[in-house]
């Protein structure tokens, strides 16, 4: 009919009209929604049922699994250096502190040992100074020896301005050195026994025999001159100084007799001396300045009871 006028579309075909405009106008945000959330839900479904992995589910756990344990190790393995490196540096600063505390400690036991050791010496030197009486001794440091090791001479810091004269004997606690040679005002340069120009009269302390140690130029060795042939020389034998003006102080040891030999004729033997001294370990020698005066016995009274 004409006259009839038209309704328009009722409430349920509005609501229809609005979602589809809805969905028309965020179809790929709503799209893109239902394509992550189709997972989840699938894990979670999964998950609660705990069934086993499809064939699919391994393929990609096969596909997956080295690649994650490559970025698994590779990360633990930057933390490893990482932590590695603080740690080896910690280690590194103690070691260098460690070190530096050890060569102290050295360095002070060095040098308390040799401070304990040149005690040890001054002691022996002193103790053999205070039995040489009358004898006046003068302790001397050896600050040099020749640079041959056949060098037959030593450098003494004790001189002319300390009363050392030339010719003064020279001796230490293990037997006689040698004699000054040379002079200045504060050293001496001392001529060994060992020297070919030393001769020591000696007297060898078992038998009293009397005969004469002479230098060879051997560091180690001196030769014995004028011992008798019949005399009862054996290895071994201890000679001491004889004594008289000019010469060493008697008993003084020399050394020991080796190398004994007697010809079938002649008058005298022939031997060696291996001298009481090791004259390359001398630090402290003593020199002979002058023999104590005597105390003259005191004067009578004239007219003084009997």
């Amino acid at each position: 009919m004409q006259g009839e006028k038209r309704e328009g579309p009722g409430r349920a075909g509005r609501s229809e009209i609005l979602v589809g405009s809805i969905l028309k106008r965020f179809r790929e945000p709503i799209f893109v929604v239902a394509l992550l959330a189709v997972p989840f839900v699938i894990f979670f479904v999964k998950a609660k049922k705990g069934r086993d992995l499809n064939l699919v589910d391994k393929v990609v756990l096969s596909l997956t699994a080295p690649i994650e344990k490559t970025i698994s190790g590779t990360a633990f393995a930057v933390s490893d250096v990482w932590h590695g490196y603080l740690a080896l540096r910690g280690v590194r600063d103690e070691n260098v502190r460690l070190r530096r505390e050890s060569i102290r400690a050295r360095s002070i036991e060095q040098q308390t040992t040799e401070l304990r050791l040149e005690n040890e010496r001054l002691k022996r030197l002193l103790d053999f100074t205070d039995k040489q009486a009358p004898m006046r001794l003068l302790t001397a440091r050896v600050v040099a020896v020749g640079a041959s090791p056949h060098s037959h001479t030593l450098r003494i810091a004790r001189g002319a301005d300390d009363g050392v004269v030339k010719g003064a004997a020279v001796i230490a606690p293990d037997g006689i050195v040698g004699t000054v040679a040379q002079l200045t005002s504060a050293y001496a340069d001392v001529q060994l026994v060992v020297s070919p120009l030393s001769a020591v009269p000696a007297i060898t302390q078992r038998t009293r025999g009397r005969s004469t140690v002479k230098g060879t130029g051997d560091i180690g060795r001196c030769k014995l001159e004028y011992a008798l042939r019949t005399d009862d020389l054996q290895e071994g034998d201890l000679l001491v100084t004889a004594g008289g003006p000019g010469f060493y102080p008697p008993g003084l040891r020399i050394g020991r007799v080796t190398n004994v030999v007697r010809k079938p004729h002649g008058l005298f033997l022939d031997a060696e001396v291996v001298p009481a001294v090791d004259f390359s370990r001398l630090d402290e020698v003593s020199v002979v300045v002058a023999a104590e005066p005597t105390p003259a016995p005191p004067a009578e009274v004239a007219g003084s009871p009997q």
